[in-house]
């Protein structure tokens, strides 16, 4: 779907090494003003997938090579769980059946095996540092640690342990530092076939992945013309994946280019110019701030400026999708 060729052979284990696709991020603002201001160079957000081994059973304790796959799934932002909900006997199934339920169970009993070997071998480290004083926090965080054993005992995500916002900021990275997987966002993409049997379960969106990839080359008009839905099947996936990250999107738009960021939901105008060099974060004055329709209304920025359109916003303002901002610093 990303257009990148991989090896995908009908046997378990084809690939030990993840494949990376890297692709822009369909979004027509940039293409927009881009037009209005005379921007020589358009650049759009993009995204990277990991193509990642599957796991199998036992994975936690190394069948499969999984010990392998597991340390590459740490480095990811966000687990997709690519299901396989079609029946086709001439694709195998390291299981020599088809069942995305189990499959699922599978996959999230390896991911909380794997985070309650990162738990037990923790506890006993901290419970040390109790009795020397060498960490103020050593408590706190036997507690947190053993909260988290027991909610993955429970066959449940450690993301639901959440700790008080109260709490020591350094417990707080710490929390992070654990980096376990089921504290990563999960989605769930169901593979299914136009031309085979499906399966019926019940996940967060479903993609015909072979027709997806024959179809890759295709433009939006070619695509409708052969009576399939204009959107793509990977546009679906990166919307997917920015709303499960709480992901968004400010522009910027000058001759030089037009530029979507991307950035998380909550984030503060310095923190987003941060993005485009660290220094602007600190040096950050103040930032102009106009609406992406506004923008698109008025033709041009001296026009919404002219009408009252742009804000200047500072330090403590959020924000939004959609913004087209200005930043001021004294860089």
């Amino acid at each position: 779907m990303t257009k990148r060729s991989v090896p995908a052979e009908n046997f378990p284990f084809c690939t030990i090494e993840p494949s990376d696709g890297i692709v822009s991020v369909p979004d027509t603002r940039v293409d927009e003003l881009g037009k209005l201001v005379g921007a020589a160079k358009l650049v759009h957000a993009a995204i990277e997938f990991k193509d990642i081994a599957g796991l199998v059973k036992n994975a936690h304790a190394g069948e499969g090579l999984g010990n392998q796959f597991l340390s590459h799934i740490r480095e990811v932002d966000l687990i997709l769980l690519v299901l396989r909900k079609f029946v086709n006997d001439d694709v195998v199934h390291v299981e020599n059946r088809v069942n995305p339920a189990e499959d699922e169970e599978i996959l999230m009993l390896e991911l909380a095996l794997a985070d309650q070997r990162t738990i037990n071998s923790a506890i006993p480290k901290y419970e040390k540092e109790l009795k020397t004083n060498k960490d103020p926090h050593a408590s706190i965080k036997i507690t947190i640690l053993k909260n988290l054993e027991a909610t993955l005992n429970q066959s449940k995500p450690a993301s639901l342990v959440l700790l008080d916002k109260n709490l020591d900021k350094d417990v707080h990275k710490w929390r992070r530092s654990l980096n376990l997987l089921t504290d990563k966002p999960i989605l769930r993409l169901g593979n299914i076939s136009n031309d085979v049997l499906n399966i019926n379960h019940i996940t967060d969106f479903e993609i015909d992945v072979l027709l997806e990839a024959s179809l890759a080359d295709l433009s939006k008009e070619e695509r409708i013309e052969l009576g399939v839905e204009g959107e793509t099947g990977l546009d679906k996936l990166i919307q997917a994946c920015y709303k499960k990250l709480n992901l968004a999107t400010y522009l910027t738009a000058g001759e030089v280019e037009a530029r979507a960021w991307t950035f998380s939901n909550g984030m503060t105008a310095p923190q987003c110019a941060g993005i485009i060099h660290s220094d602007f974060e600190k040096s950050f004055i103040k930032a102009e701030v106009i609406k992406y329709n506004d923008f698109i209304e008025c033709g041009s920025r001296k026009t919404a400026i002219e009408k009252g359109l742009a804000r200047t916003e500072g330090k403590d303002y959020l924000m939004k999708d959609g913004d087209v901002v200005e930043f001021k610093t004294n860089t």
